[in-house]
């Protein structure tokens, strides 16, 4: 059935303040740091993820345009792509669930 967050946060939703390289987890809620410079967040790797799982990162400092996050596939696809998604705008808000193979981590909320 998956694990996801609610909109409340969940009791197995954890919030982590990031300001450098991370691997997610299933039920992240990140708020991530680039006032330092930008860094990757790595998705959860595909063979330990569930439909319906959910990872949302929040740009807490504002500074995605001048330093992006990007977040590394980690064997998934993202919207469908083979390829890493930079986060960089301003103040993003964005929330992931992963859909299954066929189109891998969707953007459900921004």
């Amino acid at each position: 059935m998956g694990r996801f967050i609610t909109e409340t946060g969940t009791a197995s939703t954890v919030i982590r303040e990031i300001s450098g390289t991370y691997t997610a987890v299933v039920n992240d809620r990140i708020l991530a740091d680039t006032s330092s410079g930008a860094f990757t967040i790595t998705l959860p790797l595909n063979s330990s993820l569930l439909v319906n799982d959910t990872i949302q990162i929040i740009d807490v400092t504002s500074n995605f345009a001048t330093a992006a996050v990007t977040l590394a596939r980690n064997g998934s696809l993202i919207q469908g792509a083979t390829e890493d998604l930079d986060l960089d705008l301003n103040g993003a808000s964005i929330t992931l669930m992963y859909s299954g193979v066929t189109y891998g981590w969707i953007i459900i909320g921004t």
